[in-house]
């Protein structure tokens, strides 16, 4: 066999590797552990290529909203903000049917740098649904949020 042809060979059988890994990762999470892959995988975003990884969690209007995302809105949301994780906590698990789930949890999170520093915490909704074997994210709804600014003064 060629050399060049070895190498080929090489290419295609780590990129098959690599997507069926990818594909067994999503298939064998639980709702809870698609939920809290994807809050981690938020959080460590490093460059545009991160978008992908988060996608493989997520289906319909949510996939749409986050694929259609040009590489500097995603770099600018998930990478200039200078969040930092806090706590993930599943408040609530409440299942619709077999293939549909209610999570509710609260995340914490902090947001700025030195003087403008703030804790943000947000209570959600999200919506798992089973696609295939495996969970994913079918819609997130905000339903509280609080801010404390952590080196700002008050008056009593």
């Amino acid at each position: 066999m060629p050399r060049n042809f070895k190498s080929i060979l090489m290419v295609v059988i780590l990129f098959s590797t690599y997507l069926m890994a990818c594909t067994s990762a999503v298939n064998d999470k639980s709702p809870v552990k698609t939920l809290e892959s994807y809050v981690e995988m938020s959080f460590n975003v490093k460059e545009p290529g991160d978008k992908a990884k988060m996608e493989l969690l997520l289906t319909g209007d949510t996939k749409e909203r986050l694929s259609a995302w040009s590489d500097e809105q995603f770099l600018k949301a998930f990478v200039e903000t200078k969040k930092k994780f806090g706590s993930l906590r599943i408040l609530e698990e409440k299942k619709i049917t077999d293939q549909e789930m209610a999570l509710t949890y609260e995340l914490s999170f902090t947001e700025g740098e030195k003087e403008k520093e703030a804790r943000i915490t947000q209570k959600k909704l999200c919506t798992v649904v089973k696609i295939d074997g495996g969970w994913k994210i079918k819609e997130v709804r905000s339903q509280r949020e609080s801010i404390e600014y952590l080196s700002e003064l008050s008056l009593p």
